[in-house]
């Protein structure tokens, strides 16, 4: 199957009709959308689990609570999407 530019921009445009016509977008948020989308439909977690997301205070030791952030995460999503382009930033 071969897909141009023009037909995945005007595909996506069904769905997201912010992304119609030629206006200039944001290229950061049509890829996100691209993504999610992608990861949503991929994810292998059919029934995800309710995942309570731990207090984090001020003296907590930031490895441990982003540990337990991303566990949180994952039990939830788990996608090709995931595995490639996922991760967390420390800041």
């Amino acid at each position: 199957v071969t897909v141009t530019p023009t037909s995945l921009k005007r595909n996506i445009a069904l769905f997201a009709p912010r992304f119609a016509g030629q206006l200039q977008h944001d290229a950061q948020e049509f890829l996100a959308y691209l993504l999610d989308g992608l990861h949503e439909d991929l994810n292998r977690i059919k029934k995800a689990p309710y995942v309570e997301m731990p207090e984090v205070g001020a003296n907590d030791p930031m490895d441990i609570a982003g540990a337990e952030a991303w566990d949180g995460h994952c039990r939830r999503n788990d996608s090709l999407v995931m595995d490639t382009f996922y991760g967390q930033f420390k800041s």
